[in-house]
C-alpha cells in the first residue's frame, strides 16, 4: 500500500498555546538602583605586575576585593533570604543592587569607607548608579536598563575616580540629610565625595562584631602624588589624580579650618 500524508487536525487550544508562549524565567523589577564600579586601570597594571613579576602586588587586588565582600556580608540590610539586594563582582568590576533607596544609602556610606581602605592600598576605583529597571534569574544573573545605565557612567562620564550618580537616583535621595553630606556636584554631575569620612568614623549599618579595617590619610594623599607623578606625560590620566588630590587638598584644608575653629572655641 503506498504511503499516505497523515490527515490534518487541529491541536487542542491549550497545546497550542503553551507551545507558542515565550519562557520566561525572568523576573522584571520595575525600579532598581544598581552599581556598578570599576578598577581604574587595571589591565595595565596587572600587564605591569606580571612583566615585573611582582609576586605581591596582585595580593593587594585580592585584600581590597575580599575586604568588600567582608563588608557587604556584615552589613544588617543584606542579612535574609529575601532582601532585594546583591552584591557580586566580575574580574575587576564590583557591582551592587537593590530596590531600597535606605538601602543604596547604607551602601554608599559602607563604600566611601570601603574606597578609603582601597586608595591607601593604591587602589582606586570609579564608577556609576543609576536608577532603572532590573530583569533577573538568579541574584547573579540580570540585565536591563539600570546596569547598562550604569555601565555607560562608568565608562563615559566617570573620567575620574569617583562614583557618579544619575538624575533619578539623585532626585530620589536627594531630600536625605545623610545623602546630601555624601555627594558633590560637578559640572552637572552628582558624584559620592571620596574624603568625606577621612578623619572620622562614620556609623555604618554593620553587625556589632565587625572590625574595620584601618587606613592612614597620609598614605592615601602619597599614593595619589606617587600616582600624578607616574602619569605626569599621560594627559589623560594625570588628570584623573590632579582631580584627586585637588579633592583630598579641599577635605584637609576643611577639616583644618573645623579644628582650628573648635579649638578657639574651648580656649
Amino acid at each position: 500500500m503506498a504511503y499516505q500524508n497523515p490527515t490534518p487536525k487541529i491541536e487542542d487550544e491549550t497545546l497550542v498555546e503553551d507551545r507558542n508562549a515565550e519562557p520566561s524565567d525572568y523576573t522584571t523589577i520595575e525600579k532598581v538602583y544598581f552599581a556598578f564600579i570599576d578598577v581604574l586601570g587595571f589591565k595595565k597594571a596587572f600587564d605591569d605586575l606580571k612583566i615585573s613579576n611582582n609576586e605581591e602586588a596582585p595580593n593587594k587586588y585580592r585584600d581590597v576585593f575580599n575586604y568588600y565582600f567582608s563588608l557587604m556580608n556584615s552589613a544588617k540590610f543584606m542579612q535574609g533570604e529575601k532582601t532585594g539586594c546583591y552584591a557580586g563582582q566580575t574580574s575587576d568590576s564590583l557591582y551592587f543592587y537593590t530596590e531600597r533607596e535606605d538601602y543604596l544609602l547604607q551602601f554608599i556610606k559602607i563604600f566611601s569607607h570601603f574606597n578609603l581602605y582601597a586608595m591607601s592600598n593604591n587602589v582606586f576605583f570609579r564608577g556609576g548608579i543609576a536608577k532603572g529597571n532590573l530583569y533577573k534569574k538568579e541574584q547573579y544573573q540580570f540585565f536591563g536598563d539600570s546596569v547598562i545605565d550604569a555601565y555607560l557612567l562608568e565608562s563615559n562620564i566617570s573620567k575620574y575616580p569617583i562614583i557618579v550618580i544619575d538624575e533619578s537616583t539623585h532626585l530620589a535621595l536627594n531630600k536625605d540629610p545623610e545623602y546630601k553630606r555624601c555627594v558633590n556636584d560637578l559640572k552637572e554631575r552628582h558624584y559620592i565625595k571620596p574624603f568625606e569620612f577621612l578623619w572620622e568614623n562614620e556609623k555604618l549599618d554593620l553587625d556589632d562584631s565587625t572590625i574595620l579595617k584601618s587606613y592612614e590619610p597620609q598614605k592615601i594623599k602619597d599614593n595619589i602624588e606617587k600616582n600624578k607623578q607616574l602619569f605626569e606625560y599621560d594627559v589623560k590620566n594625570y588628570e584623573k589624580y590632579t582631580f584627586l588630590l585637588k579633592e583630598f587638598t579641599d577635605a584637609e584644608e576643611l577639616k583644618n579650618k573645623i579644628t582650628g575653629e573648635e579649638d578657639n572655641g574651648e580656649l
